[in-house]
């Protein structure tokens, strides 16, 4: 997702588990695009001023969304929209591939870290990632792509053995939903946000902009089989649409202003059920529908079967819990709906007691195609019923222990939609996509995790030993936060929301984190077991707290709520070492050469000491724009760059924050995250941005792009091993990532693989050979002069010569891009 819209739309979708009744103007504020950051977050604040933040509320999806959008938000105060970002995209593009040559060539080659499956120790809700779209090829149940929220469109052709990334060099826009025409499964589509949908003709190498189906995120596309220019899509907060050409143009066809569900009855592809706020039929094919009463207001999904193609079930949301269960007869002509009392099955009780719920975010149904009578419900968890619905027994729940303790299944928390194929069952969920064979049978082994390989964790913060074995700790949305070891992979240690992190600087057996809101947590037993740590006066902080190590004295952390806290015995007590400040703490930084000096910012208001908070901190000079990150330098605590909103994007300051340097330089038009000093004797300085990773030192006067292999992906945080001398990326979506650090002198050996990749013949009209000084392994990328992403060969074995197939491009200049872990080399080709 790389506009920030996206990011907000995730969270909007998370949010909307809410009552839309309408006090909740901010989710349409979202949608609607024509308001500021601040205008929206005044009406958010203004509604949950009064009300309960628990679960179920949408105060933490809320919370996530501000997170983001204020670090996305344009000088103009409004987020960036999909339009701008993929024309800056394709602009950048344009510009690398012209001054290919004369581009100095670094050492940046990126590995996937994952983690690509998940391995509990004492994480409480452990999975991959979160997943927010299925499809199947009609006829092939081994062909599947399945939607990653900010991790893209993910393939596979072996029934979910092995998955490959679709759109890690197009863009991370969020995806919402998935389809694959059941007439041609080389024709893909996703959903995103502001009502736009994409399709790929080439089975997700490269993707297109379709029209807009309203402004709010797609979460549901469906084909017509008989004629697959008719296509629907229902826009969450926008409606329910549908499109005769394709997909070029849409028509909103109900008044409804929310969508959720678009079914056809089975066999019968003229009668055409859709859901938002009301329950409509069309029986013309969906060129027109009729609104069917008897129902509240509620979100609303659909279950049909066709084995009974009469019988229709209607899902109701009453706010974000359970609100009903109906069943028709007849087509959905009128319906009745089922007594369960006051019981929730939209919540986190496996008996159906408590008040909490997400819906229509966490709501779902599915019925048998093969008996009607079994009908699956769920919300965080998942519900099954033999009876049509009268009664309903719990088949999973989300916390590994406890499902194994019931003999019920184990599915992640957070069930985003229920899919039947053929006769098994696949739960959609923030943790990975699981699947149910036996559906009769409910035991502890009642449902399978499908999602090994795909690489999707949303990481909001990392942490990184200094050792020699590295041990890197990372805090993600959903998924809590895990460890990784080159030895034993990725194990889960915490639960909820992962946020900051770190390794002990002397005992690389002593980890920290954190949870929404600065709850603190240790484990001194790396990873196999933790307890909480109290939080000093008794506070909480923002939603991403700040959490540091002191870089000097051992056993001694600081937590940023209000003020600067600070325990000298790893958080059995703590003492405030500051004033109170406006608001809770953004950032919080303390030099490495000097623990007395730190630093700490509250959105534009930037705060320093000098003798470790034992007097006020003082403000120094802003350097303009809210600051999304704060990076001191190695050897120089008077040395500070720090990542802003505006225009700059980085700003140097060398005397601790008086005066300051724009380093906007030759940066892309993309979001400024994050920061990290490099001790390598010229100052070097890598930045993160909402697309790509870039390096300047004393050398260069403009920033050199360091993306070589690294999918188009959110950085939120980029860390440094002095031992190994690596480079590790924390993205949101595409998990860790890994590189080499630049060292003091950029090698000539480097040089040679882009001089001595060659490409022949040039002008060619059909194909074209490209050669390699060696055998490598990588992709292979054509651009036109836009930059527009044209073909996309991924997995590529150069044994050195590949021949490319260039008989679909139009007479004209393009640049063909090899990326490999030798290097990246690019080459401009006349097509005749």
């Amino acid at each position: 997702m790389n506009d920030l819209r996206l990011k907000f739309l995730c969270i909007f979708s998370f949010l909307f588990s809410i009552h839309l009744g309408y006090s909740q103007e901010y989710l349409r504020m979202i949608d609607a695009g024509t308001y500021t950051v601040d205008e929206i977050i005044s009406n958010a604040e203004a509604y949950f001023a009064n009300r309960d933040k628990g679960r179920g509320t949408g105060y933490k999806p809320y919370k996530r969304w501000e997170y983001n959008a204020l670090r996305m938000v344009k000088e103009d105060g409004y987020l960036p929209r999909v339009e701008e970002r993929l024309g800056e995209l394709q602009r950048w593009n344009a510009a690398m591939n012209e001054n290919a040559a004369n581009r100095v060539v670094l050492p940046d080659s990126w590995e996937d870290l994952g983690p690509s499956s998940w391995n509990a120790t004492s994480g409480w809700n452990p999975g991959v990632g979160r997943i927010t779209g299925l499809s199947f090829e009609n006829g092939n149940d081994n062909h599947i792509i399945i939607g990653a929220n900010t991790g893209g469109v993910w393939r596979t052709t072996d029934g979910a053995q092995t998955w490959t990334h679709l759109t890690d060099y197009f863009s991370h826009l969020s995806v919402y939903s998935v389809a694959i025409d059941p007439t041609n499964a080389n024709n893909y589509f996703f959903g995103s946000v502001e009502g736009k949908i994409f399709k790929s003709t080439d089975s997700g190498a490269t993707w297109n902009l379709m029209g807009s189906a309203g402004n709010s995120i797609i979460n549901k596309i469906v084909i017509n089989p008989n004629n697959t220019n008719m296509i629907f899509a229902t826009s969450e907060n926008s409606g329910i649409y549908r499109s005769v050409n394709g997909g070029t143009s849409w028509v909103k066809v109900v008044s409804d202003n929310n969508g959720y569900d678009v079914e056809f009855k089975p066999g019968d592809l003229s009668v055409v059920y859709a859901s938002g706020s009301g329950f409509h039929k069309s029986t013309d094919g969906g060129e027109t529908f009729t609104t069917i009463s008897g129902f509240s207001n509620g979100p609303k999904m659909i279950g049909v079967t066709p084995d009974d193609a009469e019988l229709v079930y209607v899902l109701e949301a009453a706010g974000s819990r359970f609100g009903g269960l109906y069943t028709s007869e007849n087509e959905g002509n009128n319906f009745t709906k089922l007594n369960h009392g006051n019981l929730n099955f939209f919540g986190y009780s496996t008996i159906g007691e408590d008040n909490n719920g997400q819906a229509p975010r966490d709501m779902a149904i599915a019925v048998n195609p093969t008996n009607a009578n079994e009908v699956h419900i769920a919300g965080i968890l998942t519900w099954r019923s033999m009876d049509r619905g009268v009664n309903f027994t719990i088949t999973s729940d989300w916390i590994p222990a406890n499902a194994a303790n019931a003999n019920i299944g184990y599915c992640h928390a957070d069930v985003d939609d229920l899919v039947f194929n053929g006769t098994s069952l696949y739960a959609v969920t923030d943790g990975g996509v699981f699947r149910a064979g036996n559906t009769g049978t409910i035991s502890a082994n009642y449902f399978e995790d499908l999602t090994t390989g795909l690489s999707i964790r949303q990481f909001y913060k990392i942490g990184v030993s200094q050792t020699q074995e590295v041990i890197i700790s990372g805090g993600s949305q959903d998924n809590g936060t895990s460890f990784y070891k080159e030895t034993t992979g990725w194990k889960d240690w915490l639960g909820a929301d992962g946020m900051e992190t770190f390794i002990d600087k002397t005992n690389s057996n002593m980890f920290f984190g954190t949870s929404q809101f600065g709850t603190l947590y240790r484990s001194t037993n790396g990873g196999n077991s933790y307890f909480g740590i109290n939080s000093p006066g008794n506070g909480s902080g923002n939603w991403v707290t700040p959490f540091e190590q002191d870089p000097v004295q051992p056993n001694t952390i600081y937590v940023g709520y209000n003020r600067v806290y600070k325990s000298a015995n790893n958080g059995i007590t703590w003492n405030s070492i500051s004033q109170v400040f406006t608001n809770n703490l953004d950032n919080l930084k303390i030099a490495p050469s000097n623990n007395q000096i730190m630093y700490a910012n509250v959105g534009l208001e930037l705060y320093r000491t000098e003798n470790g908070g034992s007097s006020e901190w003082t403000r120094v000079t802003t350097p303009g724009g809210r600051i999304n990150f704060i990076a001191i330098h190695p050897t120089n605590p008077n040395k500070i760059a720090v990542a802003t909103t505006i225009y700059q994007r980085v700003q140097v300051s060398e005397d601790g924050g008086q005066t300051w340097t724009s380093y906007r330089k030759n940066l892309p038009n993309f979001s400024a995250l994050c920061l990290v000093w490099d001790d390598n004797g010229q100052d070097g300085l890598y930045l993160g941005m909402d697309y790509g990773i870039y390096y300047i030192d004393n050398t260069f006067t403009d920033w050199q792009p360091y993306s070589n292999m690294l999918p188009n992906v959110m950085i939120n945080e980029l860390e440094i091993n002095q031992q190994t001398r690596m480079l590790y990326a924390g993205t949101y979506g595409r998990g860790l990532w890994a590189s080499p650090l630049v060292e003091e002198t950029v090698g000539i050996e480097e040089m040679v693989f882009n001089n001595k990749v060659g490409i022949y013949p040039n002008p060619a009209s059909s194909e074209v050979v490209i050669t390699s000084p060696i055998s490598t392994e990588g992709s292979i990328k054509v651009f036109d002069i836009t930059g527009k992403l044209l073909i996309y060969e991924h997995n590529v074995v150069l044994s050195n010569t590949f021949t490319l197939d260039i008989s679909s491009l139009p007479i004209g200049v393009y640049f063909i891009r090899l990326n490999t872990s030798e290097g990246m080399a690019t080459k401009k080709l006349l097509k005749k």
